[in-house]
């Protein structure tokens, strides 16, 4: 279909064509003529690069030119949403607002009333319907992107009660490149299945093993025994690779190593290009590891990289500069990073009863990743045999075909939560309300259990009773209790809610960070580090020394959650050490972390005593209390040790900087206010921009003499003509 032909808006094609795309792909040809642009319900199965986003454009782009209303745009993760948010962007010429929403999962966001497409995390739209938004009722339209994530353990059962709420009230659209059974879904989405295996690249896919690559359709290449050579060659054909590992530490390992042996592929402009970046990142443990790979060209990508630093790993890939990445599979999960050759090093990966079979779901979005729509004819994708047999991985991930999908209600931490959100959010009034509105989950479609279902659901109800989040009537009807209905706004498992609530007569008695930290890193809701066994006596030691600010009592070793509790330990240790102003290179030296993990330890702790707080408040709180927590709250939020609590209220001072201040003499916010603003400037790390911050903050206003001087001295800074002659 040439995009002249399509039944939409004169305006929409324009933008389509000013894009340089003229014709249709096979399969998004089929998508638009399923109905979906009349308003039907669709399930979008198709390959990696098959168009996906395009469709969702159109269909998203034509439904609110015609009707109005909103588009919600959900993606699993954060990543994804700051992607999909600059892409969706260039519709704003049609007049169209384009919003992105991540975060604080305590809020109604109604300023998202104003954008008509809005892109967000399952998990921050889910809590928006809990906060009862009032724009979500002009919502027309939700897309789920990557939706085979229905039966992810800890995220799918979030994508399928949005799903669940929003049948009937708005269009769906699912889309998804491997999902095994795509009719059941589009059965229980009242959805046209568009299903197909058309790519804009050919995909060749094979297996490697000792020097031999066997590609699917029999034919056969000799490469030198390692695997390596295979990434070493696409660089040589002047391509790139993206080669895919099951640990951390085996995408490091592997990226140094490759990168002593690709140095000498590359062009002197790209040596000097990559040495400038590589020189540009912070320098922590992990970051030397990244710097001497990306000197060579390579870089390794996972969850232990701060943000920042994945972001310009993926723009140096894109610009051809980093020839080869080696990830773990967090990377296959949607970033849009194709390459011309993936090599999948590992089938195996570690879980907690040992080794297991990667699925070949997540295998075949690994495969999908081979081929570049503008770049390549061809895409290749090879498993590597290191101890299994080829003929087995061969007819498993090569001719396999991905397993179904199942429901993750069946996850009883998912479900106590989406439970308690029904009876306290969304006015479900008693018992059969609550079994109806479950009959329309993608759990009841698959199972037909009527009486599993009930069963599953009297035992959280108990639960939720027993513990007050609800109550019922003699009418047999619900009562939302504001702990509970508190609970579910703060999107927190009612186990952790329970924990919290159960220790705060310890903790009036006690209030200590180290304590909290503890109590914090007990609940389900943190992401707790693993205590190793070499670490044991360490941390029992600690927290032997520390059991009187604890609020729970040390298990014995024999005990099921002895290890757990170990590191609860430590992970109140790091958050104790972040307070105390400890370095964060100090820090992943001795827990052995990276920088991504402390970021998301202290995101969900600042969350998490967030939560604490808001608790706390609904049960006579004492004032003294409540206000030690809101410091601690700051301390966390910042990384400082109390002196500093007043310094860091003020706008753009976090950690360095007030620390900076502190020590040059200016340790309360009079002292700011009365410096002179030289004074100010000669405070590393505070800038003219800085201080004049300072000064609107105080309302003061800033003298033209200082304004010019601030200039001065701030260019001097950076090391120009009038700093040589100065």
């Amino acid at each position: 279909m040439r995009i002249e032909e399509l039944p939409v808006d004169e305006r929409i094609r324009r933008v389509i064509l000013g894009r340089g795309i003229e014709e249709l792909y096979p399969p998004q040809a089929e998508a638009l003529r399923s109905g979906v642009l009349e308003g039907k319900n669709l399930v979008l199965a198709i390959p990696t690069a098959s168009g996906k986003t395009l469709v969702s454009e159109i269909v998203m782009i034509n439904k609110l030119l015609r009707e109005g209303g909103k588009a919600v745009y959900l993606v699993p993760l954060k990543a994804l949403a700051e992607e999909k948010y600059r892409e969706f962007k260039a519709w704003e010429s049609l007049g169209l607002r384009v919003a992105a929403t991540t975060g604080d999962y305590d809020s109604t966001d109604e300023w998202l009333g104003r954008y008509d497409i809005i892109v967000a995390t399952a998990e921050k739209f889910d809590s928006l319907l809990r906060h009862g938004a009032g724009w979500i009722r002009d919502v027309k339209l939700v897309i789920a992107d990557e939706v085979h994530l229905i039966g992810s353990y800890d995220r799918g059962a979030t994508l399928e009660m949005i799903l669940s709420h929003m049948l009937d009230k708005a269009q769906i659209l699912a889309l998804s490149a491997t999902v095994g059974n795509a009719e059941e879904l589009a059965g229980w989405l009242d959805a046209t299945l568009v299903v197909s295996d058309w790519r804009p690249v050919e995909l060749r896919k094979g297996v490697f093993h000792l020097g031999e690559l066997m590609w699917e359709d029999g034919k056969r290449e000799s490469y030198p025994e390692n695997w390596e050579s295979l990434a070493l060659d696409a660089v040589r054909k002047g391509k790139q690779a993206l080669v895919f590992v099951n640990t951390r530490r085996s995408a490091e390992k592997e990226a140094v190593s490759l990168s002593s042996k690709m140095a000498r592929l590359l062009t002197k402009p790209e040596v000097r290009e990559l040495r400038e970046l590589a020189d540009s990142l912070e320098s922590n443990p992990t970051n030397e590891k990244l710097k001497r790979a990306i000197r060579g060209g390579v870089a390794f990508h996972h969850a232990g990289l701060s943000r920042a630093e994945r972001t310009m790993i993926e723009d140096a890939f894109r610009d051809g500069l980093i020839k080869v990445i080696t990830a773990t599979p967090t990377l296959s999960a949607g970033i849009n990073l194709p390459a011309f050759r993936v090599i999948i090093r590992d089938t195996k990966r570690y879980s907690g009863f040992g080794w297991t079979d990667i699925p070949v779901l997540e295998i075949q979005q690994m495969m999908g990743r081979a081929g570049r729509p503008k770049y390549d004819r061809v895409g290749e994708a090879i498993i590597v045999a290191r101890t299994e047999d080829p003929k087995t991985l061969m007819e498993r991930y090569v001719k396999g075909k991905p397993e179904k999908l199942f429901s993750m209600l069946a996850n009883e931490n998912a479900f106590r939560s989406q439970v308690l959100a029904l009876i306290t959010n969304f006015g479900i009034g008693n018992f059969r309300e609550l079994i109806d509105f479950l009959g329309r989950t993608f759990y009841f479609h698959q199972r037909k259990d009527t009486s599993s279902i009930e069963y599953k659901a009297k035992d959280i109800v108990y639960f939720l009773i027993e513990n007050e989040f609800i109550d019922m009537d003699l009418n047999d009807r619900f009562i939302a209790l504001p702990f509970g209905k508190r609970t579910s706004q703060l999107y927190i498992d009612p186990l952790t809610a329970k924990k919290f609530r159960d220790a705060f007569p310890k903790l009036e008695e006690n209030p200590n960070p180290f304590g909290i930290f503890h109590l914090i890193a007990s609940t389900p809701d943190m992401a707790t580090l693993r205590a190793r066994k070499r670490e044991f006596e360490d941390y029992l030691d600690l927290a032997y020394e520390f059991e009187e600010k604890l609020y729970t009592e040390i298990p014995y070793y024999e005990d099921y959650g002895f290890q757990g509790f170990l590191g609860e330990v430590k992970t109140a240790k790091v958050l104790l050490d972040w307070i105390n102003e400890v370095p964060e290179g100090r820090i992943y030296e001795t827990y052995g972390i990276d920088p991504g993990d402390l970021y998301r330890i202290l995101e969900l702790a600042d969350w998490l005593i967030y939560s604490l707080i808001e608790l706390y408040k609904l049960f006579e709180p004492k004032k003294d209390v409540l206000s030690y927590l809101r410091d601690l709250h700051l301390r966390l939020r910042h990384g400082v040790r109390e002196e500093l609590l007043e310094l860091v209220r003020l706008p753009n001072i976090g950690r360095r900087r007030a620390r900076a201040l502190y020590n040059a003499g200016f340790r309360t916010q009079d002292d700011v206010v009365r410096a002179k603003v030289r004074d100010l400037l000669a405070v590393e790390g505070i800038g003219m921009k800085v201080v004049e911050g300072l000064f609107r903050h105080f309302g003061v206003e800033l003298p033209e003499k200082a304004k010019k001087g601030g200039k001065t001295a701030e260019r001097r800074k950076k090391g120009t003509l009038d700093d040589f002659l100065s």
